[in-house]
């Protein structure tokens, strides 16, 4: 029959083992848990004595001397007898502790006296920085440790075996040794280490108490309600009292205080035991084991060996069947570092790394910007997640808003529809249907009257801008403002008075100097239409920039002082697109009214056609077949001496009215182009084109740090990620091996 060793061969490839071994080396187990048996227990609950048994290293055992770390020992088997101690740092542990950690090694040795154990043990606990066993605490001092120490037993006798042993938990502190946080800290610890469902609990109870009072087992249900990972160790059983034998032998039969791995129990080394060998002291465990009542229990169940056994049974166990998924945590987790780890963006620790970063930023913030101008929306998911990205369709739609504003409320004054006094009605500025730029004249049906139209979208009526998501804006671009409908009042009356508070001594004419005058009254709210227009136009390009730079740099704190910086610059060609919208409407409203376009004469002429044609219409004869039309000379000179106030008023409306519609279409023109589109959106200086590369590399090294160098949470976070992902790659390597 085959032995339990060769049994266990066969159920799982030893070297499963070794790499769950080497992934805890690589600390994979500070992020994913391994299949790991952990022995916990009270101080006084001959936890050592059992680690004793298994290592035949002679483990301290006085309270005094107690372990302020955790412990893994390793079984291998090999061709030669080997020792090797080596220390596993923390995750918490800062780079430079690690680097005086992994220096601790101590190799080569084939055995160990009690005296040269206890004085490996106190250079590891120097290296950990706390009180070596025996040792009192000293001032500022840790009592205990997050460090591992590894203890790898190897020869030709060992079997391969992997176990963590603990602190013991206490329940009262030690003069000097240990206090009441460390009470708690233990408990933390302990609980650190069973919690996860890849650990087999080695719960160890001393056979003489009751099990009920025991607290680890409490703290065992607490990670483990149905006692399917734990298994109880019963040490001390020579110390029963006669009688209660039976009460401990039902713990091990299963049928009391069950456990579904079951009860091992082992004899513990007494004080007259210290002297004897292991050979020795296992051959008194056996004899021990051979007399009733403890000879009726399970052989299986009793002695060291049975327990060495019974452990690397339950080890192969779990890391059969957790191995797949342990592969699987680890690409999963490795996937999710890499992921955060992009999501940082590059290392920013000096000034060309930093350079680099912003580099990278500025060439994709102008290839999206190109791309939104050209409205090219189909280049980027920028621009399906976020509709104020798609820059080009909000201009064209300003402008159109724009044009329509300053054609229906432009004026101050209905235009009127007649060419004459007589037949005024008036019309909001519709051209005749053949005129230049064909368009819908027809004002919409929905048209605000007297009540205004709203021409920015806030409510506010008057003064600057509060922005509150924009605050720097308010100092530099106009509140939105409701433009009051045309007057409605007789626009002939309005031109006869102002023609009279400024006639001189001119005959058959008008002063040149009244156009002017009557111009600026009728377009004079084109001022604060094309400057809200205007501050719109900004809105909306700051809106995209911040938008876009936040849409590419997800690290807030480069993004709140790249946006600082440039935020001056920005406001400064802002400040030049309004200075120039105002050099506009000097020179459209206040400049000499002049014009070489040919459809101010075409509709000058037209005009005074229609008036001639209006005065005749009563005059108007036809005859013959062909219903002729003619009028008497005499008719038409009639018609003409009116008299001269009203011709002169008549005229003036006409020229009034040609001007203004070329001027208007001109004026919006302009603005458009040269303020909202050159300055603003497509020129070479415009806002958009503030961060590009050119003004990246002209960044000193003060504004390189102060931008992209990195807060001490990123390189916190960074650093964190880097040694993650390096340890699970490695993990991942080793396990594709």
């Amino acid at each position: 029959m085959a032995s339990v060793d060769e049994q266990l061969t066969q159920l799982t490839d030893p070297s499963l083992l070794d790499k769950i071994d080497v992934l805890r080396e690589l600390n994979i187990s500070e992020y994913i848990p391994l299949p790991q048996l952990v022995v916990v227990g009270d101080q006084s609950s001959g936890k050592s004595s059992v680690l004793e048994g298994l290592t035949d290293l002679p483990f301290p055992r006085d309270n005094g001397l107690c372990t302020r770390f955790a412990t893994q020992i390793v079984f291998r088997r090999a061709e030669k007898s080997t020792i090797a101690i080596s220390i596993i740092p923390s995750r918490a542990a800062d780079s430079k502790t690690k680097e005086k950690l992994r220096a601790f090694k101590i190799d080569h040795i084939t055995s160990l006296s009690g005296e040269e154990f206890m004085q490996i043990l106190s250079k590891a606990c120097d290296a950990m920085s706390i009180p070596a066993p025996g040792q009192s605490l000293a001032t500022g001092q840790s009592t205990f440790s997050d460090d591992l120490l590894k203890i790898e037993l190897s020869g030709p006798s060992r079997q391969h075996l992997s176990v963590i042993d603990v602190p013991g938990i206490f329940r009262t502190p030690t003069s000097g040794v240990t206090t009441k946080e460390d009470m708690t800290l233990v408990r933390r610890m302990v609980k650190s280490y069973i919690k996860d469902s890849r650990i087999i609990i080695l719960a160890v109870i001393p056979a003489p108490v009751d099990i009920a009072t025991q607290e680890i087992i409490s703290m065992a249900e607490e990670v483990d309600p149905l006692g399917q990972r734990t298994l109880g160790v019963l040490t001390k059983p020579d110390l029963v009292d006669k009688g209660g034998e039976d009460l401990v032998i039902d713990l091990v039969h299963g049928t009391k205080n069950k456990l579904n791995l079951g009860y091992c129990m082992v004899r513990n080394r007494g004080q007259q035991d210290k002297a004897l060998s292991s050979a020795d002291r296992h051959e008194n465990e056996r004899l021990f084991f051979s007399t009733l009542p403890w000879s009726v229990l399970d052989k299986r169940r009793v002695g060291i060996n049975a327990l060495q056994d019974r452990l690397r049974e339950l080890l192969v166990d779990i890391t059969r069947r957790e191995f797949p998924n342990v592969k699987h945590e680890i690409d999963r987790r490795l996937s999710n570092c890499e992921q955060k780890l992009k999501t940082l963006g590059p290392a920013r620790e000096t000034n060309e790394q930093q350079r680099t970063f912003l580099l990278d930023l500025a060439t994709k913030f102008q290839e999206i910007t190109s791309h939104a101008l050209d409205a090219y929306y189909s280049r980027s998911s920028l621009f399906n997640n976020n509709s104020s990205l798609r820059l080009a369709t909000r201009i064209v739609n300003l402008n159109e808003a724009f044009s329509d504003n300053v054609w229906l409320k432009g004026h101050t004054r209905s235009f009127s529809k007649s060419t004459t006094r007589d037949n005024d009605v008036l019309v909001d500025d519709a051209p005749p249907e053949d005129e230049e730029f064909p368009e819908d004249e027809e004002p919409p049906e929905d048209d605000e009257s007297a009540a205004g139209t709203e021409i920015s979208g806030s409510t506010k009526d008057s003064g600057k801008l509060e922005d509150p998501k924009f605050p720097e804006l308010s100092d530099v671009i106009e509140a939105p403002w409701r433009c009051p409908a045309p007057l409605e009042d007789d626009i002939f009356d309005w031109i006869e008075l102002e023609y009279k508070t400024s006639r001189g001594f001119e005959l058959g004419t008008f002063d040149p100097g009244l156009l002017p005058i009557i111009f600026q009254e009728q377009s004079k709210k084109w001022d604060r239409l094309a400057i809200v227009y205007i501050s719109d136009v900004i809105q909306v390009v700051h809106s995209f920039a911040s938008e876009l730079l936040s849409a590419l740099c997800p690290d807030p704190y480069v993004q709140s002082n790249l946006w600082t910086l440039l935020t001056d610059e920005l406001l400064g060609r802002y400040e030049k697109a309004i200075d120039h919208t105002h050099f506009i409407l000097c020179v459209e409203r206040k400049g000499t009214p002049l014009t070489t376009n040919h459809y101010f004469n075409d509709n000058l002429q037209k005009a005074r056609a229609e008036r001639l044609k209006s005065a005749l219409k009563g005059q108007v004869v036809s005859f013959g077949k062909e219903h002729s039309q003619w009028v008497k000379v005499d008719a038409i000179v009639d018609s003409v001496q009116m008299g001269n106030l009203q011709h002169t008023v008549e005229d003036i409306h006409a020229i009034l009215k040609s001007y203004y519609k070329v001027a208007r279409k001109r004026f919006v023109d302009v603005v458009c182009m040269q303020a909202a589109d050159y300055l603003l959106v497509t020129g070479p200086e415009s806002p958009l084109r503030l961060f590009t590369p050119s003004f990246v590399h002209h960044l000193n090294s003060d504004n390189l740090n102060l931008i992209a160098g990195e807060d001490v949470v990123s390189k916190r976070t960074r650093s964190a990620l880097v040694h993650e992902i390096k340890c699970l790659r490695a993990g991942k390597k080793l396990l594709r091996g």
